[in-house]
C-alpha cells in the first residue's frame, strides 16, 4: 500500500526474478532496480512481500539526491520505466545517467561528471599471447571465439597489454563483417556521448548491464554495436556488426555477444 492507503497488489503482486522497476523522486533523481531473486511470501499476519534487488541504472545530479530520504519526500514507483536512450535529436534523459560501467551524458549537459576512478576487478590468468596484429592474440587471457554466421572468418587481431583484445572478421566475399572487442577496464565509468544521427540505448541482458548503438535512420545504419558487461568478471564484450545481412537483426547481434561469455 502507498502512503494514502491505496493497494498496489495488482502492480507488485506479480514481481518475479529479472523484472525491472524504478524509484523516482525527480527527472534528475531516480534509481532503477533489477530483481535478482524470487519474492518471499509474507510471514503470518503480515502483508509485506520482500524480494532481493540490485541497482542497475540511476540519475543522481538532482538537488537533495544524496543522504537519507526525508519523511515528507514524495516518491513514485514505476514497474515499467521507459527505456533510457541517448541521442542528439531525441534524448530520453535530461541529465547524466549511470548504467552499469557507462555514464550516458546528454549533448547539452554542461555540469560536472562523475569522476573516472580505478576499478577493482577479479584476477584472471596471465596472458600467453603477444601484443600486436598477429594470430598469437588468440592466446590472450581475454580471448574468446564468438559464434558467427557460416562463412565468416577471422581477418586480423590485435591487443593492448593485459587489458584488451580485438579482432576483425570478414564474410565469404572478403568484405568486413564485424569487429569484436573484449576489455577488462582499469578505470570507470566510461563516458557515452551522442553522435549525430545515432542512438545509444541501455539494456539488461542475462542480468548484466548492456548498451546498444544504432542509427536513427535504420535503412542507413552503418553498423549495430552491442556491449555487455559480465558482472562476475568485470569484462565487457562487444561486437560491432557491419554486414548488411545481419546488422539490422538486433537479436542476432546480441546472440553473438552472448556467445563470448556463456
Amino acid at each position: 500500500t502507498d502512503a494514502g492507503g491505496t493497494s498496489w497488489a495488482s502492480e507488485f503482486g506479480a514481481v518475479s526474478e529479472g523484472d525491472l522497476f524504478e524509484w523516482r523522486k525527480a527527472s534528475d533523481c531516480w534509481v532503477r532496480y533489477h530483481v535478482t531473486g524470487p519474492p518471499v511470501r509474507p510471514a503470518a499476519g503480515s502483508g509485506r512481500w520482500e524480494f532481493p534487488v540490485e541497482w542497475m541504472t540511476y540519475a543522481a545530479t538532482g538537488v537533495g539526491c544524496t543522504g537519507a530520504v526525508g519523511s515528507a519526500t514524495v516518491l513514485r514507483v514505476d514497474e515499467e520505466p521507459a527505456p533510457v536512450r541517448l541521442a542528439v535529436d531525441s534524448p530520453s534523459i535530461e541529465t547524466p545517467v549511470r548504467h552499469g560501467p557507462w555514464l550516458f551524458v546528454p549533448s547539452d549537459w554542461s555540469g560536472a561528471l562523475e569522476l573516472q576512478e580505478p576499478i577493482e576487478t577479479p584476477a584472471l590468468p596471465d596472458a600467453s599471447g603477444a601484443s600486436g596484429a598477429s594470430s598469437d592474440d588468440t592466446r590472450h587471457r581475454l580471448w574468446r571465439d564468438p559464434d558467427l554466421p557460416a562463412g565468416w572468418s577471422l581477418q586480423s587481431t590485435w591487443s593492448w597489454g593485459r587489458s584488451g583484445v580485438s579482432a576483425y572478421y570478414q564474410h565469404g566475399r572478403g568484405y568486413l563483417a564485424a569487429r569484436m572487442s573484449i576489455v577488462q577496464a582499469e578505470y570507470g565509468p566510461g563516458y557515452v556521448k551522442p553522435l549525430c544521427c545515432s542512438v545509444y540505448e541501455a539494456l539488461i541482458i542475462d542480468g548484466n548491464p548492456a548498451a546498444m548503438w544504432y542509427s536513427l535512420e535504420q535503412e542507413y545504419t552503418q553498423s549495430t554495436l552491442v556491449s555487455i558487461l559480465d558482472k562476475t568478471t568485470g569484462i565487457t564484450y562487444s561486437i560491432d556488426v557491419m554486414a548488411p545481412s545481419v546488422k539490422h537483426d538486433v537479436q542476432a547481434v546480441i546472440e553473438m555477444v552472448r556467445s563470448l561469455y556463456r
